[in-house]
């Protein structure tokens, strides 16, 4: 869907997600009565004038918001003689619609009056991301086990499809589903931080890590749960949520601190762990959830023990020459863990890939006054900047086409570091058509002295002053021109 005049399109199943995870439902009332109608119309004269105007009104704005409400609607005001009719009007939507919104309708009316005779429908559309939603709820309601089939749906999808599935799985007592959600199920290409504790407390991870053998995909999958777990204070639940975290921490350090074969994820996991026990907030509230200071510490000096090994630094030198970016970046966190120097590793990763390297972040991260010049050299004879100083506009600068802007993005952030360099990337910035590099060459400008300006600074400030459409950035960079600074 468009947004605005920007070039970002929501992902599958994305605006459902967001909004069905961060926003309340508004007031529907009166468009919920305006589809009832729609769709008795419709029953009482089926012609193309009430099929377009029931379609013209649902294309109008997102299903999810309304359709409870309506299908309720729709059940005690529809003659139940109509209810096969109703069906017809689902299986029309669900297989022949070409818009989002009027698929979604089709599900649900499937869900609400349809039967298993759907499920070959429901399941087909249930595998793309968008409709994973509603053809989950559909699936529940017509098929004679939807653990099951739920559960297979949610193998095949990855996005949000995944999340909306996971979170109706949630109080399973099926052994096989539990197992893969702590294995698998948690993991999505969206955060798995959605699903981190609602796995972890529905597989009861804090007695898996405790059987007599654990193996690698579980001891792996308990790793990355705690790793989306830790971090605290996001979208979703965090570990003081998970009320069993404190023997799952325990277990699982021990699990890792008794071997010698695993790889970086682990020791990844580890430090993370690590830093949550040094952290000297929360820790009275946590008493209560079996975090004593005695066991606190005992898990913290487990952590320093596993983070020690020498093994580790053969691994992130091995890891820092993959070509898998995975691999390459658990490298690199590890070294940051450790606080070794991979700066010649990320020039020449950039050096291969000026446009497109996500190196540039780490690389300006770890770029001194010894090394910026270096830099600046470099980007400026590697990066078209006049490809990104097309004039403002209100462009976000995300997905595919945008990579030049993001580089911008990485230089100008640690440009602020290094007052009176890199004025070409500044000015490039101040005409770019994305809101963002304008903003960061800014806050690089409010680094450098008013007195050091050239006339050249002042002429260009003024200029894009006169023509930035953004009203919030225009007002940062009146105030710029006035000697005034957010800094």
């Amino acid at each position: 869907m468009l947004v605005a005049k920007s070039k970002f399109r929501w992902s599958g199943g994305a605006m459902d997600g967001v909004f069905g995870h961060h926003f309340g439902s508004a007031d529907a009332t009166k468009r919920v009565f305006q589809l009832a109608e729609a769709v008795g119309r419709l029953l009482r004269k089926a012609d193309n004038r009430t099929l377009r105007d029931l379609y013209e009104l649902l294309v109008q704005d997102a299903t999810l918001s309304h359709v409870d409400p309506l299908l309720q609607q729709l059940s005690q005001s529809t003659d139940s003689n109509d209810f096969a009719r109703l069906v017809e009007i689902g299986r029309y939507f669900a297989t022949r619609a070409v818009h989002r919104e009027a698929v979604k309708l089709g599900l649900a009316l499937l869900g609400a009056f349809g039967s298993s005779d759907d499920l070959a429908i429901l399941k087909v559309l249930g595998r793309n991301d968008e409709f994973t939603l509603f053809a989950a709820v559909a699936i529940a309601r017509v098929t004679a086990d939807p653990e099951q089939a739920l559960w297979e749906l949610a193998r095949e999808v990855h996005g949000w499809g995944r999340i909306q599935i996971v979170e109706r799985l949630k109080d399973t007592k099926n052994s096989e589903i539990q197992s893969w959600m702590l294995k698998d199920g948690f993991r999505n290409n969206i955060m798995d931080e959605y699903l981190a504790c609602i796995c972890a407390r529905a597989g009861r991870l804090h007695e898996a890590l405790n059987q007599q053998f654990v193996d690698d995909a579980l001891l792996d999958g308990a790793a990355d749960i705690l790793r989306a777990l830790i971090p605290g204070g996001g979208p979703a639940e965090g570990i003081d949520d998970y009320a069993h975290a404190a023997d799952t921490c325990e277990s699982y350090v021990n699990l890792v601190w008794a071997r010698s074969d695993l790889g970086l994820k682990h020791f990844l996991a580890v430090a993370s762990l690590r830093r949550f026990l040094s952290s000297p907030q929360g820790w009275d509230k946590r008493e209560g959830m079996g975090w004593s200071e005695l066991r606190r510490r005992e898990v913290e000096t487990l952590c320093a023990d596993v983070l020690a090994r020498a093994i580790w630094r053969q691994q992130i030198s091995e890891a820092l020459s993959s070509n898998d970016e995975s691999t390459f970046y658990d490298g690199d966190m590890a070294a940051k863990e450790l606080s070794i120097d991979t700066w010649e590793v990320h020039f020449k990763r950039v050096s291969i890939a000026p446009f497109t390297s996500s190196s540039w972040y780490r690389l300006m991260q770890q770029t001194d006054e010894a090394r910026i010049d270096r830099v600046l050299e470099f980007a400026e004879a590697s990066l078209p900047l006049e490809q990104i100083a097309t004039g403002p506009g209100d462009e976000l600068g995300l997905g595919p086409g945008s990579e030049l802007h993001g580089t911008l993005d990485w230089i100008l952030q640690d440009l602020r570091r290094f007052p009176l360099r890199g004025w070409k990337f500044v000015h490039a910035g101040l005409q770019s058509p994305v809101v963002r590099n304008r903003n960061w060459s800014i806050n690089v400008l409010e680094t450098w002295p008013r007195e050091s300006w050239t006339p050249e600074v002042i002429t260009v400030l003024q200029k894009v002053r006169d023509i930035e459409p953004d009203q919030k950035a225009k007002g940062r960079l009146t105030d710029l021109l006035k000697g005034k600074s957010s800094i």
